[in-house]
């Protein structure tokens, strides 16, 4: 018989595998990137437009915040402002620290749940619709950004991605829409994908999120729309960070970055690191090397290093806007330890499915 203790070592476990991968593909990145690195004392580093990072990251996560907010009160639950805030910076703490045996978001959902003990099922379905939103909002952007004229034309290596962003948004609008739709909500079809090993337990949460907002279509649209706008703010965040460190580099342009990013996004919520540590970094590079190819398709080794080297430290960059707000977080996280320790012991017990939920809260 599996005892909460063995629950609780193994999730700790989990958590450590889960850093030392974060290390291990930090270590290795910052190895490959070390001349650009000790160099770096004699680029210019623009500590304005850092600034303007923060700025900008602090105002989408409020939008963040705000999308998981119209959610809930979808639902009939109260949830003022400041709670919203709250819950929200405790999460961004959470994803950072990878506190014992839970993400973020199921810490949010653990404390809102323990004033509403009867709603559980319906808190959680509103956190899992709020993570499909956030994804669907990110693929949305970078799909419509590569209508630009503003932005290089892709080459070879990234145009699959484009098509990626495309086929992601025009699956999400399909499937969002026809989810209104109780006919097809409660079909044998639905049902049957609700059998299947991999896909069944996703699709089944998406249809108890979709069916708490069925006959209030206004709900979704308003959450879909603080999700574009959170991450328009995310990616733009993203691109003032580039801009601060690389200084008369040659790195993709702010349209690049907006329809270049969320795949890279995507993969950090994805990869099991906190934070999106490491992989996030990776990612960033093979855009960014990618970019290089679209600009010079006989780019020299030194030109593709460079590029790399100058992609790892724009996610580097990024990940101190998340530290920085993160460490704001952690004095949520600290003043409510009894209080969260109390919420998920308590929820656990009457949702088995809560530690579905985690991962990065920024999607």
């Amino acid at each position: 018989m599996t005892t909460p203790a063995n629950n609780s070592s193994r999730a700790n476990f989990v958590v450590i595998l889960k850093w030392l991968l974060a290390i291990g593909l930090m270590v290795g990145l910052l190895w490959m990137s070390r001349k650009t690195l000790a160099d770096m004392k004699d680029r210019k580093i623009l500590w304005g437009i850092f600034a303007a990072a923060l700025v900008v990251r602090f105002l989408s996560m409020i939008a963040t915040f705000s999308r998981w907010r119209f959610l809930v009160r979808g639902i009939g639950l109260p949830f003022s402002i400041r709670d919203a805030f709250r819950l929200g910076m405790l999460g961004e703490a959470c994803n950072l620290m990878g506190p014992g045996t839970v993400g973020g978001d199921l810490i949010k959902a653990a404390l809102l749940a323990k004033d509403h003990p009867q709603r559980i099922a319906s808190i959680m379905a509103t956190v899992f619709l709020d993570r499909v939103l956030g994804m669907w909002a990110l693929f949305v952007l970078g799909a419509l950004a590569s209508l630009s004229p503003a932005g290089t034309k892709p080459g070879p290596e990234l145009q699959w991605a484009v098509w990626v962003l495309w086929g992601g948004a025009a699956a999400g609008l399909i499937g969002i829409s026809l989810m209104f739709v109780p006919a097809f909500t409660h079909s044998r079809f639905m049902h049957w994908l609700t059998t299947w090993k991999f896909i069944g337990k996703i699709v089944k949460e998406l249809m108890d999120s979709i069916q708490l907002y069925q006959g209030k279509p206004q709900i979704v649209i308003g959450a879909a729309a603080l999700g574009l706008l959170g991450h328009f703010g995310f990616l733009t965040s993203f691109f003032f960070c580039a801009q601060s460190i690389h200084t008369g580099q040659v790195i993709p342009g702010y349209i690049d970055h907006i329809v270049g990013l969320p795949l890279p996004e995507a993969v950090s919520a994805v990869v099991p690191a906190p934070g999106g540590v490491g992989p996030l970094e990776a990612a960033i590079a093979w855009f960014y090397q990618q970019h290089q190819r679209s600009l010079v398709p006989d780019s020299s080794p030194e030109q593709l290093a460079t590029a790399w080297d100058n992609g790892v430290l724009t996610g580097m960059a990024y990940h101190m806007t998340m530290l920085v707000w993160g460490a704001v977080g952690i004095f949520y996280y600290f003043a409510s330890r009894g209080e969260i320790r109390k919420a998920v012991d308590q929820t656990s017990n009457d949702s088995p499915n809560l530690g579905t939920v985690g991962g990065s809260s920024q999607t």
